[in-house]
């Protein structure tokens, strides 16, 4: 009896250490389950501060974008001294939006959103540094020509394009349910940035912050119409199809501070076989780029050098110097013509009673010359015209 009862101790006790376990792992689960519910909104708690902390920082760099866009709207009409503040305000700015952005926590669940937004910022502080030091730069007391500043902004251009899609990007990746995130843009009108208007702009900026006045005219680009299709070996001479008129396309610019009233556009051709011309008039305000379509027709002369020069004179007594820009054209002619003709038979006329006529003595040669032909070239436009010289032809026949 007593060895029973000890069995009876013994087993009492087994089902109390086992009902303990079972209830240290409800305990356990019960601990899980409520830590599991509660992660869900405290990420989204922390994810919506990190928003609330981006956004004032996201509006700063789209009104900085906005600051840029505006210099090339305005930038002529500026003060060396407004200038100059405002591209280093812009500069500042950028290098502040990417920093505060940087030093921020993002939680777990927006590592790779704060990642693209970072990357966005960052392009656009590049690119505010480049835009600002090259302007900067051009206003400078020093100032060299434009062409490295022109290509500085042009990669600028590039930084503001990546940083706009990286953007997009960054609000695209929000998890659903999160803030909607405004537009941001820097490089929304690409036209300023053109490797012309920026060489028009650069040029002007120089002379527009200048107290003194400033009178000059450029040619930025003449192209013909047909365009080259290749240049010649030796020399710098162009190739271009057969036709028999060409036109041009003509790029001039004000970069004085000056208005340009009653400007002459001429564009003529020579060459060893005469002469053409054609004429256009214009004004320009400072800074202003006036694209010229369709100057012409000229006629060039075909199978010789072909000099064109395109020239823009001031009023008689302005003290703005002309402008002149030139180039040498070849136009190779048709192919010769590949048919053989046949002499006609020859014939003897019997002169009419009271004719004299004239036998060549054996060996001797007898001349014939053909009609005098006159031909003439005459371009207008716009009510001008040059006349090319006339030209005699006359051909000889051997016996």
């Amino acid at each position: 009896m007593a060895l029973g009862g000890r069995r009876r101790r013994g087993s009492a006790g087994t089902r109390w250490i086992a009902a303990g376990l079972v209830a240290t792992l409800l305990v356990l689960l019960i601990d899980a389950s409520l830590h599991s519910r509660s992660a869900a909104p405290q990420e989204q708690l922390s994810a919506a501060r990190w928003v609330d902390r981006v956004l004032p920082v996201v509006a700063a760099s789209t009104e900085e974008g906005q600051q840029l866009a505006a210099i090339w709207a305005q930038g002529l009409t500026m003060s060396a001294s407004t200038l100059s503040s405002d591209l280093n305000q812009i500069e500042a700015g950028a290098a502040s939006a990417y920093h505060q952005v940087e030093t921020l926590h993002p939680p777990s669940t927006l590592l790779g959103a704060a990642g693209l937004l970072q990357a966005a910022l960052l392009a656009r502080r590049d690119a505010a540094t480049a835009v600002a030091q090259a302007l900067l730069g051009q206003i400078s007391p020093d100032a060299t020509g434009s062409g490295p500043a022109v290509s500085a902004i042009e990669g600028a251009v590039n930084d503001m394009v990546v940083g706009d899609r990286a953007y997009q990007l960054f609000a695209q990746s929000m998890p659903r349910g999160s803030a909607t995130l405004p537009p941001s843009v820097w490089a929304g009108d690409l036209a300023p940035y053109k490797t012309q208007t920026l060489a028009v702009f650069l040029a002007s900026l120089r002379n527009a912050v200048s107290t003194a006045p400033v009178h000059e005219i450029k040619i930025f680009a003449v192209s013909t119409t047909p365009a080259p299709v290749t240049s010649r070996s030796h020399g710098n001479v162009e190739v271009l199809p057969d036709a028999t008129a060409m036109t041009l396309t003509v790029v001039i610019a004000d970069t004085g501070n000056q208005e340009e009233k009653g400007l002459t556009l001429t564009a003529s051709i020579s060459s060893s076989n005469g002469t053409s011309s054609v004429r256009d008039f214009l004004d320009l305000q400072p800074g202003q780029a006036r694209t010229i379509v369709g100057l012409g027709p000229l006629n060039p002369a075909q199978g010789v050098d072909v000099t064109l020069t395109v020239t823009v004179t001031p009023p008689a007594g302005s003290s703005t110097p002309p402008a002149t820009q030139s180039l040498t054209f070849w136009m190779p002619g048709p192919p010769p013509s590949s048919t053989t003709s046949t002499p006609p038979p020859s014939t003897t006329s019997t002169p009419p009673a009271g004719a004299s006529s004239t036998t060549a003595p054996a060996g001797a040669s007898s001349t014939t010359r053909a009609p005098t032909s006159t031909t003439s070239t005459t371009v207008s436009r716009k009510g001008s015209s040059t006349t090319s010289p006339p030209s005699t032809t006359s051909s000889t026949s051997r016996g």
